[in-house]
């Protein structure tokens, strides 16, 4: 590859990463798609100068496939990078490479491919553990990611373990990472009710709850998410006035973005009429499903109109 060439790649990649920060997101996957079939064409992988191009490339055009919501596609160019790393002669950063198995793992898990996301995440764990200096954040965030797969899998001793190391790397970080912590306490909240402990999913909902109202309007759909978790154990725990209160928070605001939350607008407005039924107010109930029902009818026909 020439130096006019090298340039010629790093153009390309510099404008579709301009173009991405400007929320251009379909033309820089062209520009990053058209730059990465060129660094295919003129660079050799076993070239330890040249290869990290070819690498930087791969990232780039994953990243904005992943941005995107194309999991699958993001995937295979992760892999692809991976294995460019994994080439003898080429030597790469030990934490760039840790970070790409990290959006590996994660192309898996949105792909619905949680076996091998959970793998690539302990791979990613061990590299991460043996860098120094320690990368706290790297691996709280895939301590995180982990707990939830293993949540998902009844491995309720090793999500909790996870989760517990990701929320002390982020109590340490500091404000900062309120969000994140936020994100955490959330986590543990959904891993204890389905561990049948209610009254310790209600407390750690409450902290994520707390942490996101100091940071975050009213309507973020972060705080519509805390309401419809503290809904739901409310309404475990037999508090008709809480579990109300939250349903009904949690549905205004999903309403405002109703298009793209169809599905969860449609189960918790579900569980708010059964929890009606189940207080002797079956015509309020009705009146719910029935007003659902016209809200969901009307979004579906206008996101069918937009796309």
């Amino acid at each position: 590859m020439t130096g006019e060439q090298v340039q010629l790649l790093r153009w390309f990649l510099r404008h579709a990463g301009n173009q991405r920060r400007l929320g251009n997101v379909p033309r820089a996957m062209r520009i990053a798609l058209g730059g990465l079939e060129f660094a295919r064409r003129n660079i050799d992988p076993d070239d330890p100068e040249q290869a990290p191009l070819l690498f930087e490339a791969l990232e780039f055009a994953a990243e904005t496939h992943f941005e995107r919501g194309e999991a699958p596609e993001a995937a295979i160019l992760f892999r692809e990078a991976l294995e460019l790393a994994e080439r003898p002669k080429i030597v790469l950063p030990r934490l760039a490479v840790a970070q790409i198995h990290q959006q590996y793992a994660a192309a898996l898990d949105q792909s619905g491919n949680a076996e091998d996301a959970a793998e690539n995440y302990e791979k990613v764990l061990a590299v991460l553990r043996g860098i120094d200096p320690f990368p706290a954040e790297a691996i709280a965030h895939v301590a995180n990611n982990l707990g939830m797969i293993r949540r998902d899998e009844n491995r309720f001793d090793e999500a909790r373990a996870l989760y517990d190391e990701a929320l002390e790397i982020f109590h340490r970080l500091g404000s900062a990472h309120a969000l994140d912590l936020a994100a955490v306490y959330n986590n543990l909240g959904g891993l204890y009710w389905a561990w049948r402990q209610p009254e310790t999913a209600r407390d750690h909902h409450l902290a994520a709850l707390k942490l996101r109202r100091e940071r975050l309007p009213d309507s973020h759909p972060d705080i519509g998410q805390s309401a419809c978790n503290l809904a739901a154990v409310y309404h475990d725990l037999g508090n008709f006035e809480k579990a109300s209160r939250n349903y009904q928070r949690a549905l205004k605001i999903l309403h405002r973005d109703l298009h793209a939350h169809l599905e969860t607008y449609q189960i918790v407005a579900s569980n708010f009429a059964t929890l009606l039924e189940e207080h002797s107010l079956p015509a309020k109930a009705a009146k719910l499903r029935e007003r659902t029902e016209k809200h969901l009818t009307k979004a579906r026909k206008l996101g069918n109109r937009r796309w």
